[in-house]
């Protein structure tokens, strides 16, 4: 037992050791297998050092090493730039400033206070905003967990009943490209804020700028919203549900994607644990979500499970 949290205790070392491989584009540069010395004047490295970090990868199952040649394996290719499946964002997403909020979660615990607000005096949105780059590599990050968790979304949900959908703060668009590949005759709208659409590279939809807080265009007589209220307190939560609720014509649906906590499970916990950190917030659980929907007007219609984590609400405007 000693020796198992010993391991626990510096678990996130072997977490650190990839990230800064991403960080580094050593998997893009290793897409031609070389050595230590070779992949050193390449990227401009200090050899001694790099030579222990690849040698790290290599002990964790991260790359390959036959003949003072080092190069990649099925794992380590999931985080280059070239990869359909690519991971890398996704990876580095976890390290700065979510590192830096995760270290100082006692806070939260203490105060019932965002940990992030308090180191950055801002909250975690706002904060991105500020910095392009930073709010590119998020939203990157968010795309390739979506582009995997909504992969069976149109295959469960019956979108045919409807001739438009929104997806409201829907980031780079993974939801709604997953719908449009499988109903093309439906319009599709991507809503987020400016400088997230400036980015958003993705065909066939049609992307609008703008704030969920103030005003949602009314195009479509469906809206998704996905992980999109398990960012935001109560208040800030119900005051997107009304304005969703606002924009929808009569018998309008809104479809609500949440990793819903109605069970005790380590990555919901530890999910959980993140968003009180970084958003003042929860993972909630599936009637919290509903009660919310139903203070703002809507009917419930039944749920529909996308996968271990993830679940699908039906709310429509009656």
């Amino acid at each position: 037992m000693k020796d198992e949290l010993k391991n626990i205790f510096t678990e996130h070392w072997k977490y650190l050791t990839i990230n800064a491989a991403c960080k580094l584009d050593l998997f893009d540069a290793l897409e031609i297998p070389m050595t230590a010395k070779e992949l050193s004047e390449k990227l401009y490295l200090n050899e001694r050092n790099l030579t222990t970090l690849l040698k790290a990868l290599c002990s964790i199952d991260f790359l390959k090493y036959d003949d003072n040649v080092f190069s990649l394996n099925e794992k380590s290719n999931l985080l280059t730039e070239k990869h359909p499946d690519i991971l890398k964002y996704a990876c580095m997403n976890w390290s700065s400033e979510h590192l830096t909020a995760w270290q100082n979660l006692d806070y939260s615990i203490k105060t019932g206070k965002s940990t992030f607000e308090y180191l950055y005096q801002d909250d975690f949105f706002s904060y991105l905003n500020k910095f392009p780059a930073k709010l590119d590599d998020y939203h990157k990050a968010m795309f390739e967990y979506a582009r995997d968790d909504y992969q069976n979304l149109p295959g469960l949900v019956d979108f045919s009943i409807h001739k438009s959908i929104m997806d409201v703060g829907g980031g780079y668009g993974a939801a709604i490209h997953a719908i449009k590949t499988k109903y093309p005759v439906i319009a599709c709208y991507l809503f987020d804020l400016p400088k997230v659409i400036e980015n958003a590279q993705i065909e066939n939809i049609n992307t609008i700028a703008g704030n969920f807080f103030e005003n949602i265009p009314q195009l479509a007589d469906a809206i998704i919203l996905s992980r999109v209220l398990h960012d935001w307190d109560d208040e800030k939560a119900t005051a997107i549900l009304q304005n969703c609720y606002n924009t929808l014509p009569f018998n309008g649906t809104l479809y609500v994607i949440e990793n819903c906590a109605d069970k005790i499970d380590m990555d919901l916990s530890l999910l959980s644990l993140n968003m009180i950190a970084m958003c003042e917030s929860y993972e909630r659980t599936s009637q919290e979500y509903i009660d919310l929907a139903q203070k703002v007007g809507f009917e419930i219609k039944p749920e529909i499970k996308l996968n271990e984590l993830q679940t699908t609400l039906i709310f429509v405007k009656q």
